[in-house]
Parts: structure tokens; sequence; C-alpha cells
């Protein structure tokens, strides 16, 4: 443990732009961000997406599922999450995983966390994951594909041992250790709301630990102090500048 810590721009910057949204993910990358994390589903037609959500509603203020669509039905619907920004961002859309990949063909040293959401596996089975890797060749060795689901972060392993994976945990018990020890996943990712309070209750194992979602400089000496080394936030840009442990360097 170093005591510094590396910042995971956590959906781009959803504190000041529509989460998962190209120019957010522009900003934290212009700004420095070494590591991006983004959410991923598919449309009717297989194309890969960013967005948290399985609908549209919170970005374009409209009941649209994501699978019941294809992209050519929804890829000129404003997206500028009207709801917090009001008409600021009404130029904005729904990128796709593609159009992520073009923008970090300008950062090759960037690392990225491609997060499979169950919904397109329930849509689609395990062939999301092949659907994923395929859309994320040319930067696959920039790639950590994660997931909730641990059978398909478990299929990744077996079908592309070159991608790195990480498994999000549901919850915290003595069961997802064990399945955790099995699965042996480059990453482990704990949520801040049943995160231990002790470095020591921290899991030993081949990964290494990412906490989300922090927002400020004193969170992130909290969960540094617990061993922490990567932290996704919102604010990135911002809480680069307000953290004094935050190292702009990626190489752990």
């Amino acid at each position: 443990m170093t005591g510094r810590v590396t910042l995971i721009a956590h959906r781009g910057q959803p504190q000041k732009f529509p989460e998962n949204s190209l120019q957010g993910f522009r900003h934290v990358l212009q700004a420095g961000a070494g590591m991006i994390e983004t959410d991923v589903h598919f449309t009717q037609d297989g194309v890969a997406v960013l967005s948290h959500d399985s609908h549209l509603l919170k970005l374009t203020g409209k009941q649209i599922i994501v699978a019941d669509h294809d992209f050519d039905e929804i890829r000129d619907i404003p997206a500028g999450y009207s709801d917090r920004f009001g008409g600021q961002f009404e130029d904005f859309r729904i990128a796709s995983l593609q159009q992520l990949v073009e923008l970090i063909g300008d950062w090759p040293e960037v690392k990225c966390f491609i997060e499979l959401k169950p919904a397109a596996l329930s849509n689609f089975g395990l062939k999301a994951v092949d659907m994923l890797i395929e859309t994320l060749a040319p930067m696959r060795d920039q790639v950590a594909m994660i997931s909730f689901d641990r059978d398909a972060v478990q299929y990744c392993q077996q079908h592309y041992a070159d991608i790195e994976t990480g498994w999000v945990l549901p919850d915290w018990s003595e069961e997802n250790r064990q399945k955790a020890v099995r699965l042996a996943p480059a990453f482990l990712f704990v949520d801040t709301e049943f995160c231990p309070s002790q470095a020591a209750d921290l899991w030993a194992g081949p990964w290494q630990w990412i906490v989300y979602t922090v927002n400020t400089a004193a969170e992130v000496a909290y969960y540094a102090g617990l061993g922490f080394e990567l932290i996704e936030t919102n604010r990135y840009s911002d809480l680069k500048q307000e953290s004094d442990i935050v190292d702009v360097s990626t190489d752990f």
C-alpha cells in the first residue's frame, strides 16, 4: 500500500455532465483520468450503448427500454438529462460503445472498466459477453470487463483469457468471499454502503479492491486508510484537486 490512491471516473463526470456521455468522458480524459468506468446495455439489433439503466427515462425523459428498440430508433433522441441539467445539454445523444472505443483511441494508456448490466444478460444470455468483447476488440488490452453477474465474469475468463475481469459484489458475505476466491478476478468492487470498516476485514486474494462511489476528499482519505488504492468517483476533475493523496500515476 502506498497511502495514495488513483481515482476512477465513474460514468464520466455525472455531477457536471449527463452520465455516460461522450462529452463527460472526454472531460475527465482531458483532465488526466487514467481510469474510467461505464455501463453497457444492448439495443434490439445488438448495438452496445452506454447506459446505467435498462431504460432511457432518466437521460431522455422518455420511457424507452433499450432492448426494445434498434439503435437507429434511439440514436437521435436528446439525452441531456433535463431533470438535472435543464436544457444545458440538449444536443447530447445516447452514446454507443463503439463511439467510446473511438474516443479512447486518443488515450491508449487509459484503463476502461466496462460493466455488463444484468438486463443485457437477461436479454442475450452469455452471448452478450461475446458481443461486448467483439465491440471492444480495438482496445481489448485496455479493458476490464466487470459485472454483478458471476457467471458472465467466469465466462469471460474462460473464453477471453487476455481480458481482465472484475466482479461487483452484490453484498458482503462469507458466501461471496468463497465465490470470489474461486473466481479470482483481477478486481473486486465493493459499494460504500456495505464496505467493511476495518482494513483487516478486506478479503485477501489476487485481486485489487475498488470502492465506489466516493465524492469527497474526506471519504478518499477514509477509504485510503482502509487500504483502497483504487476509488471510483463522480467528481474526478474536482476531487483530484481537493484531495492531496490522489496520485496521477496509474502504475500499480
